[in-house]
């Protein structure tokens, strides 16, 4: 397991923050022009579901052949390798950049930082992912937070190329601070 901090690891993912603002965003909106006739028939699950078939072809087209980063499906749980330092999946979370869904063994595992063969022991375990508004209509934030079982150590916005400002960094610590 890295021991990389939140600071390391969003300077090496620097790169690839407006694909990832994108990916979910993207993921969003295009299921957003479902017909409402259909899209009032979408439970939650159906809903994350869709979106997360949507952000996945868009990290196709954004990310597939970019050099350092490798798509992988280790018995159904989609990962990017991004160079040596970060795996990342792509979900729903809630504020706290906590994903929501029946966790399958891989996911826990992944959660857990437990080796995969198929992945590079020192990497970073990460979920990038969206946030929506209470109506779950809107994209609050596009997220990525570091899982350390089922806690989150920390989670990050990025912020969207549009409200960046040149020279500054493109994300900011959204990470709850705990009480006491």
């Amino acid at each position: 397991m890295t021991d990389r901090t939140m600071e390391e690891l969003m300077e090496l993912l620097d790169p690839y923050l407006d694909n990832f603002d994108q990916i979910g965003r993207s993921g969003v909106s295009t299921y957003r022009r479902y017909p409402p006739e259909f899209l009032i028939e979408h439970d939650a699950r159906a809903q994350a579901s869709c979106i997360y078939c949507h952000m996945n072809f868009e990290a196709e087209r954004l990310l597939a052949g970019r050099k350092g980063i490798v798509p992988k499906d280790i018995r159904g749980l989609k990962i990017w390798l991004i160079g040596d330092h970060s795996v990342i999946r792509l979900k729903r979370m809630d504020e706290d950049g906590h994903t929501r869904n029946y966790p399958t063994k891989q996911a826990r595992d992944y959660d857990h930082g437990v080796q995969f063969p198929e992945l590079p022991p020192p990497a970073a375990r990460l979920s990038v992912g969206y946030f929506l508004d209470p109506t779950q209509t809107q994209v609050i934030r596009v997220q990525i937070a570091r899982p350390i079982g089922k806690r989150i150590n920390w989670c990050a916005a990025i912020i969207p190329a549009d409200k960046q400002v040149p020279g500054a960094k493109r994300w900011y610590d959204v990470t709850r601070q705990k009480g006491f």
